[in-house]
């Protein structure tokens, strides 16, 4: 008896910590970071067109259930290749299998439908839309390569989607606007696929980076990049005089993106990463700036 203590107190300490590890790995099936800041976004942007704390909360929620559906349906897709090229995901470690991410898809899509269909029917649209891209993405458009048309209109939705739902119009500026988010959309797609094209490159997958090539791919980015914070300065400077805290946020985004652009010409994965996270924040900024100044 004596000698079999100390073995369970062992299994104890070990046993736990593996756990916990299990568990955050299998939080990753929702791909939790572009969740998180898609759903701040729609929070900052509801509160900005006047929604309460409560609707902009519900909003989020209703975002992040979206966003978490269609990242679960991504793995659950991409299952077979991660097995050869990923094995930290969750579904090839084994902490989920492909019927439980099905599950947690269904799950975030409900959740992101029930919400919308509260605010109305033009919002529960609109909602639906937007849903519809991430999987259009996930399941036909991201095999052939023509993911970016995915986000063209993703983003011009997501924008209008909240605004609809806070305000009940579509957001101010939205023929200038509306135009401007489809061409972010791209954008940042291409940003996102640079992240993974050594993989993708390995596995035989098209993605717009692939497509481009290893030269051409940074130098569009950058080129994209600059045309849209170009824009974007010369319509907020149009729409308003901006007031402080629009000043700041369209600073601090571009600041953001530059410093994500050229994160981006790096080779190294985890740069490459950490680029598409910064301009994707800038993004995320620079839409608050606008509606903060355009509401002004």
């Amino acid at each position: 008896m004596t000698r079999g203590m100390p073995n369970t107190g062992c299994m104890r300490v070990t046993l736990q910590p593996l756990t916990l590890q299990r568990a955050v790995l299998g939080l990753r099936v929702i791909h939790p970071l572009p969740s998180a800041l898609n759903a701040a976004l729609v929070i900052a942007l509801a509160i900005v067109a006047g929604a309460s704390l409560l609707e902009a909360g519900l909003l989020g929620l209703a975002m992040l259930g979206f966003q978490a559906s269609i990242g679960a349906l991504n793995d659950v897709v991409d299952a077979d290749r991660d097995r050869l090229a990923k094995l930290t995901k969750p579904i090839p470690a084994g902490v989920i299998d492909r019927r439980g991410a099905t599950i947690v898809s269904m799950a975030g899509a409900a959740v992101g439908l029930v919400i919308s269909a509260g605010f109305g029917l033009p919002v529960l649209i609109l909602g639906a839309a937007g849903y519809g891209c991430g999987l259009a993405y996930d399941l036909v458009m991201r095999r052939r390569g023509q993911g970016w048309i995915c986000f063209a209109g993703a983003f011009p939705l997501l924008l209008a989607w909240t605004w609809m739902a806070a305000a009940g119009s579509l957001p101010p500026g939205w023929p200038l606007l509306l135009p401007l988010a489809a061409l972010a959309g791209p954008t940042i797609h291409l940003a996102n696929s640079l992240v993974d094209m050594g993989a993708d490159e390995q596995a035989g997958v098209t993605s717009l980076a692939t497509s481009l090539g290893e030269d051409r791919a940074p130098l569009v980015l950058t080129i994209l990049t600059t045309v849209i914070y170009a824009l974007a300065w010369v319509i907020l400077r149009w729409l308003a005089d901006l007031h402080a805290a629009a000043l700041l946020a369209a600073t601090a985004a571009t600041l953001c993106a530059g410093l994500g652009v050229s994160l981006s010409w790096r080779s190294a994965t985890r740069a490459r990463e950490q680029g598409w996270l910064l301009q994707a924040t800038g993004l995320a900024l620079l839409a608050v700036a606008w509606a903060a100044a355009a509401s002004a």
